[in-house]
């Protein structure tokens, strides 16, 4: 086993080797899970228990009409662009996570970006979490580097293997967990996540996978990308005390036996929120795409109802589709 960081990189935990790899692949920290093919046949070949109420249910995110941010990157925001994609504004400088505007194949999107591509510009960083296609869209980084050359891009290890031949001479950034990017005007930090990678056949986690932590002042900003619950989420909260707004999934998360180990439902996100000692989350992973069983509408609802439940509604942000968050 060999362990694999970026040696230009400083590492948050001074005793932090690098991501276990084995000659071929990333390893998970902690208990080893994999993609199983028989629970992928299991769940295909087997009736889903909600079906007939998915079919019925029709629920979109709302559109938002106020874009004036865009025009303003001193004005601190997060907006939701739908999925995992947050254009995110700190300190003068503009992020754009997991860059994803259109539909895949066999994979619709049900929510449109409510200004057209051509409006979002002056990016300085992208920020690509892992190499899902979902999360890392070839069509979309092309699209968006048309009218946009960002600084850098900033990834995991082994990324620009699969992006490089779509960024051109974009510098493309890659780090292991615990290390944080050379950035300008704020600081991003790579961090854990309980997920995998895999493009293809036979690629498995030969890309790392991971999270961020964005940071400038006072104010700091956790995107969790995909993950299912883990330890990471305690420790992330010990390394930043007192973080402002989190991002976490709330979607495709049935059938658990086949998702919960790798997405967090809107019970685990309200436990992974409060684990993680944040102020405010943003849900993220719904509405967007058709991705499992559960009816599209309902990581809204629920979301709604555990936080209700728990006394926490004030500290619930559900902003429309295009919506500036102001920080």
């Amino acid at each position: 086993m060999q362990y694999l960081k970026n040696p230009h990189l400083p590492t948050l935990l001074p005793d932090w080797p690098g991501n276990p790899h084995d000659g071929k692949r990333f390893r998970y920290l902690h208990e080893p899970f994999y993609p199983s093919y028989r629970k992928l046949l299991q769940w295909q070949f087997s009736p889903n228990p909600q079906r007939a109420e998915k079919k019925a249910d029709d629920w979109a995110p709302a559109q938002a009409s106020d874009f004036s941010y865009l025009e303003d990157k001193q004005q601190d925001c997060i907006a939701w662009l739908g999925h995992a994609t947050f254009l995110i504004q700190l300190n003068g400088v503009r992020l754009l996570t997991d860059p994803i505007f259109n539909g895949l194949p066999f994979l619709q999107r049900r929510v449109e970006l409510p200004f057209s591509l051509e409006q979002l510009t002056d990016i300085d960083y992208i920020l690509l979490s892992h190499d899902h296609r979902d999360h890392c869209d070839k069509r979309s980084i092309m699209d968006l580097l048309k009218h946009n050359r960002p600084r850098k891009i900033l990834a995991p290890l082994r990324l620009s293997n699969v992006i490089s031949s779509w960024t051109g001479d974009i510098p493309v950034e890659e780090a292991a967990w615990y290390q944080t990017y050379h950035t300008e005007g704020v600081q991003i930090t790579f961090l854990p996540t309980r997920h995998w990678c895999r493009r293809g056949l036979f690629d498995f986690n030969r890309v790392l996978w991971g999270s961020f932590l964005i940071r400038s002042g006072e104010k700091q900003i956790y995107f969790g990308a995909d993950s299912g619950m883990g330890p990471h989420f305690e420790e992330i909260g010990r390394l930043f005390p007192d973080i402002n707004y989190t991002m976490i999934g709330i979607g495709a998360y049935k059938p658990p036996y086949m998702m919960q180990e790798i997405h967090t439902s809107p019970a685990d996100a309200l436990e992974a929120f409060r684990q993680l000692g944040a102020q405010t989350l943003i849900p993220m992973h719904y509405g967007t795409y058709d991705l499992s069983d559960e009816p599209a509408s309902e990581p809204y609802r629920d979301i709604q109802r555990h936080f209700r439940e728990a006394g926490l509604p004030e500290r619930l942000r559900l902003p429309k589709v295009g919506e500036g968050v102001k920080l």
